[in-house]
């Protein structure tokens, strides 16, 4: 992901949730090989590509939760599901985020680059909401803690809101 991106999309999660949010620069994926038979990742294995990584970052903390994005169609390595748009590993502090899925359309075109960038922020959010804010999943198909996700149809659908969000009382 281009650097001018990856630090647009931290402004826009430091503006939607008052947390700091910061990108850092690429990071070479190394030898993490496939599935046998299949183009998906182990997500497991960018969990463990993270670490070292995120360790060397300047202005962490214990507090510190990290997203890594990939561009790779991941899966866990149990393999229980069909695909994963996300994993998550909270004792590690850390979630990988696949754009895989995110970057094309049902019918297999690529989406516009504003359909791509609001998926994508979605699920960021989504994941920030889950593993920092303490958000639960729901099963309101608009709210952005919907789940389960089974198809991008279903990211489409979701709002950027969360419906506890919805909820709370104008101050």
């Amino acid at each position: 992901m281009p650097e001018q991106i990856a630090a647009n999309i931290a402004r826009a999660l430091t503006k939607d949730t008052g947390l700091w949010v910061k990108s850092s620069t690429g990071v070479p994926s190394g030898a993490i090989e496939p599935f046998a038979g299949t183009h998906q990742y182990p997500a497991e294995d960018y969990i463990a590509l993270a670490g070292p990584v995120s360790a060397r970052l300047p202005d962490t903390s214990v507090r510190t939760y990290f997203i890594v994005l990939t561009d790779r169609d991941i899966n866990a390595r149990s393999q229980n599901f069909r695909f994963q748009y996300s994993f998550h590993a909270p004792m590690a502090r850390t979630s990988v985020l696949s754009v895989a899925r995110l970057l094309h359309d049902k019918d297999g075109s690529p989406a516009p680059v504003e359909v791509v960038g609001l998926r994508v922020q979605k699920m960021l959010m989504r994941i920030v909401g889950e593993m920092k804010l303490g958000w639960k999943r729901t099963n309101d198909p608009t709210d952005l803690m919907y789940a389960p996700i089974m198809s991008i149809d279903d990211i489409d659908r979701m709002s950027l809101v969360h419906s506890v969000e919805r909820r709370k009382p104008l101050q």
